[in-house]
């Protein structure tokens, strides 16, 4: 693969769990340090919840390798199960298959197997995975499993992880003795950026290599942008970014790879809605930003001349006065394109227009935005911009007044100098005026 063109002892972001690249945040590590005493206490139940990809999983690993042999661990991950079909699982992992038995003799069969373990000097631990998938009654057969102890001490504990839905699914009604029973209930949060900056640099250098060589410095924050700070997509992105970067020879992730591979995988968030014909996008309901900081910049022969906040989304571009911009030009359809937002991310979509669209100079059919891109319809450019909140302040009506007449630009003018946008010339996210057509 690319670990030679990279220089690279192995993979970095390979998707299978690998101890040596075990990065720890602090809520992590707080996570192992909770399990770990909740095993050693032998308590009845440990719950731990949290987005798919989390590193719930690695959690579980980790502690298990440090508690050693004195525990004897089953392992359930198919969790659409009856209950009498998840005692008879149990049996299965513990060595002990037999399904005709009744329940009766299923749970007493368990029973004796607790108590030899525990005579032996071993703790049972039973982890269920995906454990939201669990029926009501399975996960009350489960909390009946949990009883059976000695006069002094508790002989089994369950480990139960999923998603957040399964706090929901244990906060129903029914449910109360088992909650009762957990002591510890913890939810793993998604990696900051500075957390998700860090583990890219961390997996990359236990690799043997450089996350400075390797990636462009906005890469990095764009990464987590489009992960969410989620372990298995940071993987998943740069693993394929570096095998297309070996594909294109090239030695440096940058932000052309990044939106590439990201289409190439076609995410979840491009994945929610099919593509929208012109009459679907009519009929769609409006989502609210809860940001309301985007804008967008039309500039017309390098002349600014209006600017749109976008706080209803989708939010469509074209010719018809039913839009949300109207753009006036002969080159650009009724219903041109429309940006929505979908978990954060902006993206912008060709409504089977005409003569298509331009971001940045380049012919797109689909793209997500970043602040400062333009996109060029027809002979207008229109700059997505999203806004600091607190510096960024709103066009001032005189500087509207002023870059609103169609005087032309000259040669070497400034279109900045008319306009106050609450921050300095040299703010990285502001656009460039120097890009756009009619001024390069």
């Amino acid at each position: 693969m690319y670990e030679e063109f990279f220089k690279l002892a192995c993979r970095p972001f390979d998707l299978a769990p690998d101890p040596k690249f075990i990065y720890m945040t602090d809520q992590h590590a707080r996570a192992v340090a909770n399990v770990r005493f909740a095993l050693i206490n032998h308590d009845s139940f440990v719950i731990i919840t949290g987005e798919i990809g989390i590193g719930k999983t690695t959690i579980l690993n980790t502690v298990m390798e440090d508690l050693g042999p004195d525990y004897v661990t089953a392992k359930l991950v198919h969790t659409t199960l009856s209950h009498i079909e998840l005692l008879q699982a149990l049996l299965s992992e513990f060595g002990m298959p037999n399904y005709r038995k009744k329940k009766v003799m299923l749970l007493d069969t368990l029973r004796t197997f607790f108590l030899e373990q525990h005579r032996n000097g071993k703790h049972v631990v039973i982890i269920v995975d995906e454990a939201q998938n669990l029926s009501s009654s399975a996960l009350e057969e489960l909390r009946l499993l949990s009883c059976i102890d000695t006069s002094d001490r508790r002989i089994v504990s369950i480990v139960l992880t999923g998603q957040p839905s399964l706090d929901d699914l244990l906060d129903a009604p029914g449910l109360t003795q088992l909650r009762q029973r957990a002591r510890l209930r913890q939810r793993l949060d998604a990696m900051v950026e500075a957390e998700t900056l860090e583990y890219v640099k961390h997996r990359l250098q236990i690799a043997g290599g450089n996350a400075d060589e390797i990636f462009e410095p906005e890469t990095l924050r764009e990464i987590h942008r489009l992960t969410s700070g989620i372990p298995r997509l940071i993987n998943t992105l740069c693993d394929t970014a570096l095998t297309a970067c070996m594909v294109e020879d090239q030695h440096r992730v940058d932000l052309e790879i990044i939106d590439n591979v990201v289409h190439e995988l076609r995410w979840q968030w491009f994945e929610e809605k099919n593509p929208r014909t012109q009459g679907d996008a009519e009929t769609a309901p409006k989502k609210q930003s809860p940001d309301g900081n985007a804008s967008l910049m039309v500039y017309r022969s390098g002349q600014l001349v209006e600017q749109v906040e976008a706080t209803d989304f989708p939010f469509v571009i074209g010719r018809g006065n039913a839009n949300n911009l109207v753009i006036i030009d002969k080159e650009v359809s009724r219903r041109h394109a429309l940006i929505d937002r979908i978990g954060g991310i902006y993206v912008l979509e060709d409504l089977n227009s005409r003569n298509g669209l331009l971001v940045n100079q380049k012919p797109r059919v689909r793209a997500l935005l970043r602040s400062g891109d333009i996109m060029t319809f027809g002979e207008v450019d229109v700059v997505f911009y999203l806004e600091r909140q607190q510096t960024a302040k709103p066009i001032t009506r005189a500087a509207t007044e002023k870059t609103s007449r169609p005087d032309p630009v000259e040669d070497g003018g400034d279109t900045g100098e008319n306009v106050d946008l609450g921050a300095s010339h040299d703010d990285p996210s502001l656009p460039d005026t120097r890009r756009l057509r009619g001024l390069s």
